[in-house]
């Protein structure tokens, strides 16, 4: 299982993060300016004192610099801002000058995520995001580092702001913004050695591709040469995608502008290498094209997939191998950057790219394995500066690069974040036509370089008359509903190897049914203990009742499915636990879930069917879905109840076009009712979604709201 100290810090970071906003620290030294409330958006027009706000318009936020130094004092009529060349009344006009929040105890964080995300839409706070790029930081920058990035979130961050940390092993959904940054900087103090570039830690993956592909005679080095091209590979494939998720992620809670501040050592950006697809052979091994898998006995004497010559059983199988070498030598990270930046560009959020190696000469290290030529070494350390100047000019944001006194350039990120101008007007092109529109502000001030936003989204007739109708009650039923079916999307784990669900159901002679399921996981490279079978001890507890079971996991299969009975109890909440092991090794794997009970509990059941089951429909523990399945959820009901509608949400609660069929079905033996609800997922982009079903009882409706995850 993989439990690198990267992926540590990250979630411990995440859950320290969580704790603190609810803490009241008391006795803290004071430190920084006092506090300043931000002053008022103004309007331009003193006639006009009541500022509205619409469908069309638009908020433009502007840092001028000269030098390299924000401009000051600067007025409206200063300004001239052109919406696909039209120019446009300025409507509104705020100069922000931030100060630093002052002391941690008088800093106030958001009582919850949704508030935080509440206080985020407000144009006057900022967004900050700092992502430290674990898999390209060597251990020696992530410690060169932790200082200076400690003073520039104490200079940077304002009474209204809120800054949230991101790993690549990190989800999303596990980034906490908050304005106290007290457990940031001490968790950057107690885990500085959270660079893994050139370490010698690696996943059980990054294990198997140097199991597989050993060093060739001629290569005269402790790795193969293709086996660490693939890690390289795979580690900038999984940093770009988290970025990608992170632009995604601060698009959808505002449109003024959000700065990503990064720190890694850049970026080779991939191309495709049809060198990596061609076959090697040498004495030691021979590499074959993926087929079909053979059976054959394996070391226990039963039958298996795996080839009874593998090199350690508990990685992978080198046909695993070859398919992920086939799949990384077609991959194009170049592209996928690309993507990255408009995507940036589209969400107005801005890059900050900071090099902690300060000044590098060379790019590998001399050791232990033998670094690559000189000319080569070069090339690589010149791409990674490139790609980092890349991004930052390309997103309007600085790249800190190539300088030794890394608190001179971060002062230069930190006087750019800490002045600008929030202009606003109304478009002269009220049409909701869902069109990008290019915006370009000027100064009329000679050598002043400005650097705004590119542009915006018009949204269309069916999205803005969507917004309304979420902005009603109706949208989302019950909001804390709402809340708590994405808050246990934080479960999904990339190194989680075996996850359970329950649903509950009350019998009319006061029983409780309860069906737990359960799935073993195969992410991250991780090898299947469970291949040949096991067995699942299942505990079910409320109050003083108590009740046990045994479910066998035959060979080959992934999932179970059953159903227990737990005696009339008063509590609200059953702890369920099951215990995961097989007789073939000594690993177990337990995991354990709180379910709701009593009239009001409606926790689906979670299916899936595409092709890794085989297109046959399966339980799912796993919140976590491909877009090449289908999703299905059913609640255990009454003969009374009935389906009502069903809808898909996005992670802000609004509603999607992707349609939700609704169902029922009964047990053949035990006679008990199922509301079904399927969804095909292929039409989903990678993100977190919500199904939100109803059903009825007479006058009485129930409103079932399960978040996923929907991975690329």
């Amino acid at each position: 299982m993989r439990n690198t100290l990267s992926h540590r810090f990250g979630i411990a970071l995440a859950i320290a993060t969580v704790a603190a906003s609810t803490m009241t620290l008391p006795g803290l030294a004071q430190s920084g300016s006092a506090q300043q409330p931000p002053a008022a958006m103004q309007p331009v027009d003193p006639q006009q004192p009541t500022f509205r706000t619409g469908t069309n318009f638009v908020r433009v936020d502007v840092y001028p610099t000269q030098g390299g130094k924000p401009v000051q004092g600067l007025s409206a009529a200063d300004f001239k801002v052109l919406e696909d060349g039209v120019r446009q009344k300025i409507e509104a006009f705020e100069h922000v000058l931030i100060t630093p929040a002052g002391p941690q105890a008088t800093r106030t964080d958001p009582g919850s995520q949704r508030e935080a995300l509440q206080q985020a839409a407000n144009p006057r706070s900022r967004v900050f995001v700092v992502f430290l790029d674990t898999p390209n930081v060597t251990v020696e920058g992530s410690h060169k580092i932790k200082e200076p990035i400690i003073r520039l979130i104490d200079t940077i961050v304002g009474p209204d702001d809120l800054v949230g940390i991101m790993t690549p092993s990190m989800s999303t959904s596990n980034m906490v913004l908050g304005r106290k940054t007290q457990v940031i900087e001490q968790q950057l103090r107690d885990n500085w050695a959270w660079g893994t570039r050139f370490g010698l830690l690696l996943d059980e993956r990054e294990q198997a591709y140097h199991a597989c592909y050993p060093p060739l005679p001629h290569e005269r080095s402790h790795h193969s040469a293709l086996a660490m091209q693939m890690i390289a590979r795979k580690r900038e494939r999984a940093t770009f995608e988290a970025l990608e998720d992170v632009v995604g992620w601060l698009h959808g809670i505002r449109e003024e502008r959000k700065a990503i501040i990064t720190v890694t050592e850049g970026w080779v950006r991939h191309r495709p290498d049809q060198s990596l697809m061609k076959l090697r052979s040498s004495g030691d091994y021979t590499e074959e094209p993926p087929g079909k898998e053979v059976i054959g006995v394996g070391p226990t004497g039963k039958l298996t997939t795996k080839p009874t010559n593998e090199i350690d059983p508990d990685l992978l199988s080198k046909r695993e191998c070859d398919t992920d070498r086939m799949r990384l030598a077609m991959m194009d990270n170049d592209q996928f950057f690309r993507q990255i930046v408009d995507d940036a560009n589209r969400a107005n959020a801005s890059f900050y790219p900071i090099d902690p190696r300060g000044l590098p000469a060379f790019d590998s290290p001399i050791g232990p394995d033998a670094p690559p030529p000189v000319s080569i070494d070069h090339a690589i350390l010149r791409e990674r500066l490139e790609s980092m100047h890349d991004l930052a000019l390309a997103t309007d944001g600085i790249a800190v690069v190539n300088n030794n006194d890394l608190d001179l350039g971060l002062r230069r990120i930190a006087d750019d974040l800490t002045s600008y101008y929030l202009l606003g007007y109304y478009s002269t092109n009220p049409k909701l036509d869902g069109r990008f529109r290019r915006l370009e502000v000027k100064v009329n001030q000679p050598g002043v370089a400005v650097r705004s936003r590119r542009g915006y989204r018009m949204p269309t007739e069916e999205e803005v008359a969507a917004a309304k109708g979420a902005s009603e009650p109706a949208a989302v039923s019950k909001p804390s509903a709402f809340t708590a079916a994405m808050d246990m999307l934080s479960r999904i784990r990339p190194d989680a190897r075996f996850r359970i669900n329950a649903a509950t159901q009350q019998t009319p002679a006061g029983k409780t049914l309860v069906w737990v399921a359960g799935e073993v996981l195969g992410r991250s490279g991780s090898p299947n203990e469970f291949a040949d079978g096991g067995t699942a001890d299942i505990e079910i507890r409320a109050g003083g009742s108590s009740a046990t079971t045994r479910v066998m996991l035959k060979p080959g299969e992934r999932t179970f499915l059953t159903l227990m009975e737990l005696a009339s109890t008063d509590a609200s909440e059953i702890q369920v636990r099951a215990r995961l092991s097989s007789e073939h090794s000594a690993i177990s794997i337990t995991d354990s879930i709180q379910a709701e009970t009593g009239p009001a509990a409606a926790q689906p059941l979670l299916y899936r069917r595409g092709p890794s089951t085989a297109n046959k429909v399966v339980p799912a523990a796993d919140f976590s879905f491909s877009r090449s399945e289908r999703l299905r959820l059913e609640v255990p009901v009454a003969n009374a109840v009935k389906p009502g509608d069903g809808r898909l949400l996005d992670r802000t609660g609004q509603p999607l076009k992707v349609p939700v069929t609704l169902a029922e079905r009964v047990d053949q033996e035990s006679g008990q009712r199922w509301i079904t609800a399927d969804v095909t997922l292929a039409p989903l982009a990678a993100g977190d979604y919500a199904v939100e079903l109803t059903t009825s009882s007479g006058s009485d409706t129930k409103h079932v709201i399960t978040a996923f995850r929907v991975r690329r």
